[in-house]
Protein backbone atom coordinates (compact mmCIF):
# COMPACT_ATOMS: atom_id res chain seq x y z
CA UNK A 1 0.00 0.00 0.00
CA UNK A 2 1.87 2.98 -1.10
CA UNK A 3 1.31 6.79 -2.88
CA UNK A 4 0.87 6.37 -6.72
CA UNK A 5 4.15 7.65 -8.53
CA UNK A 6 3.25 8.55 -12.27
CA UNK A 7 7.15 9.16 -13.24
CA UNK A 8 10.22 7.24 -11.86
CA UNK A 9 11.07 10.63 -10.34
CA UNK A 10 7.69 10.38 -8.41
CA UNK A 11 8.11 6.55 -7.75
CA UNK A 12 11.55 7.00 -5.80
CA UNK A 13 10.31 9.89 -3.66
CA UNK A 14 6.84 8.04 -3.26
CA UNK A 15 6.67 6.81 0.45
CA UNK A 16 6.27 3.20 1.15
CA UNK A 17 3.50 2.42 3.61
CA UNK A 18 4.35 -0.96 5.97
CA UNK A 19 4.69 -1.45 9.45
CA UNK A 20 8.29 -2.49 10.14
CA UNK A 21 9.84 -4.72 12.27
CA UNK A 22 12.94 -2.70 14.67
CA UNK A 23 15.39 -4.26 16.34
CA UNK A 24 16.21 -1.57 19.06
CA UNK A 25 19.01 -3.42 21.61
CA UNK A 26 22.05 -1.73 20.32
CA UNK A 27 20.27 2.19 20.98
CA UNK A 28 22.09 1.60 24.49
CA UNK A 29 24.99 -0.45 23.22
CA UNK A 30 29.09 0.44 22.73
CA UNK A 31 28.33 0.95 19.20
CA UNK A 32 27.54 4.16 17.55
CA UNK A 33 26.98 3.36 13.87
CA UNK A 34 24.68 1.09 15.10
CA UNK A 35 22.38 2.93 18.07
CA UNK A 36 22.12 5.36 15.17
CA UNK A 37 20.59 3.10 13.05
CA UNK A 38 18.00 2.38 15.48
CA UNK A 39 17.06 5.71 15.91
CA UNK A 40 17.49 6.20 11.97
CA UNK A 41 14.67 3.21 11.19
CA UNK A 42 12.53 4.37 14.69
CA UNK A 43 12.31 8.15 13.10
CA UNK A 44 11.42 7.41 9.57
CA UNK A 45 8.69 4.54 10.55
CA UNK A 46 7.00 7.52 12.98
CA UNK A 47 7.08 10.21 10.30
CA UNK A 48 5.87 7.73 7.80
CA UNK A 49 3.13 5.25 9.47
CA UNK A 50 3.23 5.64 12.89
CA UNK A 51 3.16 2.17 13.73
CA UNK A 52 6.02 -0.40 13.90
CA UNK A 53 7.10 -3.93 15.51
CA UNK A 54 9.84 -4.35 18.26
CA UNK A 55 11.91 -6.91 17.12
CA UNK A 56 12.33 -9.69 20.44
CA UNK A 57 9.30 -7.74 22.40
CA UNK A 58 11.51 -4.81 22.59
CA UNK A 59 13.61 -6.70 25.49
CA UNK A 60 10.92 -8.05 26.85
CA UNK A 61 11.07 -11.54 28.30
CA UNK A 62 8.03 -13.57 26.79
CA UNK A 63 7.58 -14.88 30.33
CA UNK A 64 6.52 -11.81 31.40
CA UNK A 65 4.12 -11.62 28.16
CA UNK A 66 2.83 -14.95 28.04
CA UNK A 67 1.84 -14.65 32.06
CA UNK A 68 0.14 -11.27 31.94
CA UNK A 69 -1.62 -12.68 28.59
CA UNK A 70 -2.74 -15.85 30.54
CA UNK A 71 -3.46 -13.84 34.03
CA UNK A 72 -6.38 -11.71 31.51
CA UNK A 73 -8.01 -14.76 29.65
CA UNK A 74 -7.85 -16.55 33.09
CA UNK A 75 -9.69 -14.00 34.24
CA UNK A 76 -12.20 -13.24 31.66
CA UNK A 77 -13.24 -16.87 31.79
CA UNK A 78 -14.19 -16.69 35.49
CA UNK A 79 -18.25 -16.34 35.96
CA UNK A 80 -19.78 -12.57 35.33
CA UNK A 81 -20.71 -12.64 38.89
CA UNK A 82 -16.93 -12.94 40.28
CA UNK A 83 -16.15 -10.15 37.39
CA UNK A 84 -18.34 -7.88 38.25
CA UNK A 85 -16.97 -7.52 41.95
CA UNK A 86 -14.51 -5.52 40.56
CA UNK A 87 -16.10 -3.42 38.38
CA UNK A 88 -15.11 -0.06 37.70
CA UNK A 89 -15.35 2.39 34.85
CA UNK A 90 -11.27 3.63 35.14
CA UNK A 91 -9.97 0.99 37.43
CA UNK A 92 -11.47 -2.35 36.99
CA UNK A 93 -13.78 -4.34 35.24
CA UNK A 94 -16.19 -3.42 32.42
CA UNK A 95 -18.65 -6.16 31.29
CA UNK A 96 -20.02 -6.94 27.61
CA UNK A 97 -22.64 -4.14 27.47
CA UNK A 98 -21.38 -2.45 30.11
CA UNK A 99 -20.63 1.55 28.48
CA UNK A 100 -21.35 3.55 26.23
CA UNK A 101 -18.04 3.29 23.75
CA UNK A 102 -17.34 5.29 20.59
CA UNK A 103 -14.75 2.95 19.74
CA UNK A 104 -15.28 -0.28 20.66
CA UNK A 105 -19.02 -1.03 20.17
CA UNK A 106 -19.97 -1.96 23.93
CA UNK A 107 -21.47 -5.37 22.41
CA UNK A 108 -18.26 -6.64 21.36
CA UNK A 109 -15.92 -6.15 24.38
CA UNK A 110 -15.16 -6.46 27.88
CA UNK A 111 -12.37 -5.22 29.32
CA UNK A 112 -9.90 -5.12 32.62
CA UNK A 113 -7.27 -1.66 33.27
CA UNK A 114 -5.35 -0.67 35.91
CA UNK A 115 -3.43 2.20 36.19
CA UNK A 116 0.13 3.08 38.18
CA UNK A 117 1.23 0.27 40.35
CA UNK A 118 3.48 1.99 42.31
CA UNK A 119 1.35 4.37 44.32
CA UNK A 120 2.10 2.80 47.84
CA UNK A 121 5.87 4.41 47.38
CA UNK A 122 4.61 7.87 46.36
CA UNK A 123 3.55 10.94 48.84
CA UNK A 124 -0.14 10.85 48.78
CA UNK A 125 -0.30 14.01 50.40
CA UNK A 126 1.36 15.80 47.32
CA UNK A 127 -1.21 18.04 45.42
CA UNK A 128 -0.42 16.08 42.64
CA UNK A 129 -1.66 12.93 43.76
CA UNK A 130 -3.75 14.22 46.30
CA UNK A 131 -7.62 13.72 45.20
CA UNK A 132 -8.66 16.72 47.34
CA UNK A 133 -6.56 19.19 45.73
CA UNK A 134 -7.95 19.20 42.18
CA UNK A 135 -10.28 17.83 40.02
CA UNK A 136 -7.39 16.68 38.10
CA UNK A 137 -6.01 15.16 40.75
CA UNK A 138 -9.10 13.45 41.52
CA UNK A 139 -9.90 12.28 37.99
CA UNK A 140 -6.53 10.35 37.74
CA UNK A 141 -6.19 9.26 41.69
CA UNK A 142 -9.59 9.57 43.32
CA UNK A 143 -10.00 5.70 43.18
CA UNK A 144 -7.76 3.10 43.06
CA UNK A 145 -6.88 0.20 41.03
CA UNK A 146 -9.29 -2.90 41.81
CA UNK A 147 -7.79 -6.53 41.72
CA UNK A 148 -9.52 -9.70 41.64
CA UNK A 149 -8.75 -12.61 43.97
CA UNK A 150 -8.51 -15.04 41.01
CA UNK A 151 -6.82 -16.47 38.99
CA UNK A 152 -3.94 -16.71 41.48
CA UNK A 153 -1.12 -14.49 40.14
CA UNK A 154 -3.12 -12.29 38.62
CA UNK A 155 -2.21 -9.20 40.44
CA UNK A 156 1.44 -10.52 40.74
CA UNK A 157 1.94 -11.18 37.04
CA UNK A 158 -0.22 -7.47 36.08
CA UNK A 159 2.09 -5.32 38.22
CA UNK A 160 5.27 -7.06 36.48
CA UNK A 161 4.33 -6.78 33.42
CA UNK A 162 3.10 -2.53 33.82
CA UNK A 163 6.70 -1.89 35.33
CA UNK A 164 8.21 -3.34 32.35
CA UNK A 165 6.05 -1.36 29.81
CA UNK A 166 7.03 1.70 32.09
CA UNK A 167 10.61 0.75 31.74
CA UNK A 168 10.54 0.27 27.62
CA UNK A 169 8.15 3.35 27.47
CA UNK A 170 11.33 5.52 29.02
CA UNK A 171 13.37 3.83 26.23
CA UNK A 172 11.09 4.84 23.65
CA UNK A 173 10.81 8.19 24.22
CA UNK A 174 14.84 8.56 25.02
CA UNK A 175 15.26 7.15 21.01
CA UNK A 176 11.91 9.42 20.32
CA UNK A 177 13.71 12.59 21.58
CA UNK A 178 17.38 11.33 19.64
CA UNK A 179 15.51 11.04 16.64
CA UNK A 180 14.08 14.67 16.79
CA UNK A 181 17.10 16.44 18.32
CA UNK A 182 15.13 17.18 21.43
CA UNK A 183 16.09 20.72 22.88
CA UNK A 184 16.09 18.98 26.35
CA UNK A 185 18.43 16.28 25.25
CA UNK A 186 17.59 12.46 25.61
CA UNK A 187 15.41 12.46 28.43
CA UNK A 188 13.34 15.64 27.33
CA UNK A 189 10.00 13.43 26.79
CA UNK A 190 10.55 10.98 29.80
CA UNK A 191 11.53 14.20 32.30
CA UNK A 192 7.33 14.78 31.36
CA UNK A 193 6.52 11.39 32.22
CA UNK A 194 7.85 10.35 36.09
CA UNK A 195 4.24 11.04 37.55
CA UNK A 196 2.47 9.92 34.68
CA UNK A 197 -1.28 8.50 34.38
CA UNK A 198 -0.78 5.45 32.04
CA UNK A 199 -3.46 2.59 32.02
CA UNK A 200 -2.88 -0.90 31.36
CA UNK A 201 -5.75 -2.70 29.63
CA UNK A 202 -7.00 -6.41 28.28
CA UNK A 203 -9.63 -6.16 25.82
CA UNK A 204 -11.34 -9.57 25.47
CA UNK A 205 -13.60 -9.70 22.25
CA UNK A 206 -16.03 -12.73 22.41
CA UNK A 207 -16.26 -14.80 19.19
CA UNK A 208 -18.81 -14.00 16.77
CA UNK A 209 -21.46 -16.21 15.30
CA UNK A 210 -22.20 -16.37 11.49
CA UNK A 211 -25.13 -14.18 11.43
CA UNK A 212 -23.24 -11.52 13.44
CA UNK A 213 -20.15 -11.85 11.13
CA UNK A 214 -21.93 -11.32 8.48
CA UNK A 215 -23.60 -8.08 10.03
CA UNK A 216 -20.78 -6.43 11.58
CA UNK A 217 -17.68 -5.20 9.29
CA UNK A 218 -15.68 -3.30 12.65
CA UNK A 219 -14.61 -5.00 15.72
CA UNK A 220 -13.28 -1.22 16.48
CA UNK A 221 -14.06 1.28 14.47
CA UNK A 222 -11.52 3.83 12.66
CA UNK A 223 -9.79 5.84 15.72
CA UNK A 224 -6.39 7.35 16.96
CA UNK A 225 -5.54 6.99 20.33
CA UNK A 226 -5.40 10.05 22.68
CA UNK A 227 -1.83 8.91 24.06
CA UNK A 228 2.39 9.69 23.52
CA UNK A 229 2.72 6.00 23.05
CA UNK A 230 0.52 2.87 22.97
CA UNK A 231 1.99 -0.62 23.00
CA UNK A 232 0.30 -4.01 22.44
CA UNK A 233 0.68 -7.48 22.58
CA UNK A 234 -1.40 -9.96 21.16
CA UNK A 235 -2.50 -13.94 22.84
CA UNK A 236 -2.52 -14.92 18.63
CA UNK A 237 -1.21 -11.89 16.90
CA UNK A 238 -3.09 -9.08 15.09
CA UNK A 239 -6.46 -10.21 14.05
CA UNK A 240 -7.76 -7.76 11.83
CA UNK A 241 -5.90 -4.77 12.99
CA UNK A 242 -5.62 -2.47 9.97
CA UNK A 243 -3.71 1.29 9.80
CA UNK A 244 -4.66 4.19 7.07
CA UNK A 245 -1.85 6.35 7.06
CA UNK A 246 -2.06 9.69 6.26
CA UNK A 247 -1.44 9.52 2.17
CA UNK A 248 -1.94 5.83 1.71
CA UNK A 249 -4.81 4.91 -0.22
CA UNK A 250 -6.02 1.96 1.60
CA UNK A 251 -6.07 -0.01 4.83
CA UNK A 252 -3.01 -1.90 5.07
CA UNK A 253 -3.04 -5.21 7.70
CA UNK A 254 -0.65 -5.16 10.19
CA UNK A 255 1.28 -7.94 10.11
CA UNK A 256 1.83 -10.86 12.31
CA UNK A 257 5.29 -11.13 13.41
CA UNK A 258 6.20 -13.35 16.21
CA UNK A 259 7.91 -12.64 19.35
CA UNK A 260 7.12 -8.80 19.09
CA UNK A 261 5.47 -6.06 20.44
CA UNK A 262 3.50 -3.54 18.67
CA UNK A 263 3.80 0.13 19.06
CA UNK A 264 1.88 2.81 17.71
CA UNK A 265 2.38 6.84 18.40
CA UNK A 266 -0.82 8.50 19.90
CA UNK A 267 -2.52 12.30 19.08
CA UNK A 268 -0.09 13.68 21.81
CA UNK A 269 2.94 12.46 20.38
CA UNK A 270 1.67 13.94 16.95
CA UNK A 271 1.01 17.61 18.27
CA UNK A 272 3.98 17.28 20.11
CA UNK A 273 6.04 17.36 17.38
CA UNK A 274 4.00 19.34 15.25
CA UNK A 275 2.28 17.04 12.58
CA UNK A 276 5.88 15.92 11.84
CA UNK A 277 5.48 12.31 12.85
CA UNK A 278 1.82 10.47 12.96
CA UNK A 279 -0.83 9.13 14.73
CA UNK A 280 -2.40 6.88 12.55
CA UNK A 281 -5.87 6.07 11.77
CA UNK A 282 -6.18 2.28 13.12
CA UNK A 283 -9.34 -0.17 13.68
CA UNK A 284 -9.74 -4.31 13.80
CA UNK A 285 -11.75 -5.30 11.22
CA UNK A 286 -13.57 -8.74 10.53
CA UNK A 287 -12.55 -8.90 7.26
CA UNK A 288 -8.69 -9.74 6.17
CA UNK A 289 -7.54 -8.23 2.93
CA UNK A 290 -7.69 -11.95 0.59
CA UNK A 291 -10.57 -13.61 2.73
CA UNK A 292 -9.75 -16.85 4.82
CA UNK A 293 -6.84 -16.84 2.89
CA UNK A 294 -5.29 -13.92 4.51
CA UNK A 295 -6.01 -15.09 8.35
CA UNK A 296 -3.11 -16.22 9.49
CA UNK A 297 -2.92 -19.97 10.32
CA UNK A 298 -4.17 -21.29 13.48
CA UNK A 299 -6.51 -18.62 14.01
CA UNK A 300 -10.16 -20.17 14.78
CA UNK A 301 -12.85 -18.53 13.48
CA UNK A 302 -16.53 -19.29 13.75
CA UNK A 303 -17.37 -17.07 10.62
CA UNK A 304 -16.27 -18.66 6.95
CA UNK A 305 -13.39 -15.84 5.71
CA UNK A 306 -13.44 -13.42 8.66
CA UNK A 307 -11.33 -12.84 12.10
CA UNK A 308 -14.70 -13.98 14.28
CA UNK A 309 -12.96 -15.99 17.08
CA UNK A 310 -12.55 -15.12 20.53
CA UNK A 311 -9.84 -12.04 20.28
CA UNK A 312 -7.78 -10.95 23.90
CA UNK A 313 -5.24 -7.99 23.49
CA UNK A 314 -3.16 -6.28 26.50
CA UNK A 315 -2.35 -2.33 25.67
CA UNK A 316 -0.68 -0.41 27.55
CA UNK A 317 -2.10 3.06 26.74
CA UNK A 318 1.45 5.33 28.31
CA UNK A 319 0.19 9.39 28.64
CA UNK A 320 2.83 12.12 30.52
CA UNK A 321 1.88 13.59 33.53
CA UNK A 322 -1.41 15.07 33.71
CA UNK A 323 -0.12 18.47 34.01
CA UNK A 324 2.95 18.02 31.39
CA UNK A 325 2.82 21.25 28.73
CA UNK A 326 2.31 19.94 25.07
CA UNK A 327 4.21 22.29 23.26
CA UNK A 328 5.80 21.75 19.95
CA UNK A 329 8.09 24.82 20.60
CA UNK A 330 9.97 22.70 23.42
CA UNK A 331 10.74 20.11 21.07
CA UNK A 332 12.52 22.41 18.84
CA UNK A 333 13.57 23.36 15.11
CA UNK A 334 13.15 19.41 13.72
CA UNK A 335 9.12 20.30 14.13
CA UNK A 336 8.54 23.82 14.26
CA UNK A 337 10.32 26.56 12.05
CA UNK A 338 9.74 29.25 9.90
CA UNK A 339 9.65 26.83 7.09
CA UNK A 340 6.77 25.13 9.50
CA UNK A 341 5.13 27.15 11.68
CA UNK A 342 2.76 26.09 14.59
CA UNK A 343 -0.43 23.70 13.70
CA UNK A 344 -1.54 23.59 17.31
CA UNK A 345 -1.39 26.11 20.66
CA UNK A 346 0.19 24.44 23.55
CA UNK A 347 -2.21 21.85 26.02
CA UNK A 348 -1.58 20.01 29.20
CA UNK A 349 -1.77 15.96 28.62
CA UNK A 350 -4.47 15.63 31.39
CA UNK A 351 -6.69 17.60 28.62
CA UNK A 352 -7.08 14.84 25.84
CA UNK A 353 -6.51 11.57 28.13
CA UNK A 354 -8.75 8.31 28.26
CA UNK A 355 -9.84 9.66 31.47
CA UNK A 356 -10.61 12.86 30.22
CA UNK A 357 -13.26 11.62 27.59
CA UNK A 358 -15.29 9.85 30.25
CA UNK A 359 -15.78 13.79 31.69
CA UNK A 360 -16.41 14.96 28.09
CA UNK A 361 -18.97 12.06 27.91
CA UNK A 362 -20.78 12.82 30.97
CA UNK A 363 -20.78 16.33 29.20
CA UNK A 364 -22.47 14.89 25.96
CA UNK A 365 -19.53 16.00 24.23
CA UNK A 366 -18.18 14.16 21.23
CA UNK A 367 -15.16 11.41 21.46
CA UNK A 368 -11.90 13.13 20.62
CA UNK A 369 -10.57 9.44 19.18
CA UNK A 370 -13.20 8.62 16.62
CA UNK A 371 -13.29 10.21 12.93
CA UNK A 372 -15.98 11.42 10.83
CA UNK A 373 -16.92 9.84 7.77
CA UNK A 374 -14.15 11.90 5.64
CA UNK A 375 -12.10 10.86 7.86
CA UNK A 376 -11.42 14.15 9.37
CA UNK A 377 -10.46 14.30 13.08
CA UNK A 378 -12.46 16.42 15.78
CA UNK A 379 -9.04 18.14 17.40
Amino acid sequence: VGLTASTPAEAEMAVSFEVPTIDISAFDGDDPVASAAVVDAVRAACENVGFFLLADRGGVSEDLVRDALAASRGFFELPLDEKMRVASLKKGYIPVDGCDNAVRPTSLHEKFSCSRVDLATVDRSDPYYDPSASPQAELYFGEDNRWPGAPDGFRDAWERYYVAMESLTRRLLRIFARALRAKGGDDFFADKCRRHVSNLVALRYPPLDRSEGAAIEERVRAHTDPTDVTILAFERGPEGLQVLPDGADDWLDVPDAPATLLVNLGDVLRFWTNDAWRSTRHRVTTRPRGGRAGVPSGVPSGVDDLYGGDRLSLVFFHAPDYDATIDCEDVGGAVVSAERPRRYPAFRSGERSHFAQLVRNERGLPDRQTLREDNSRGD
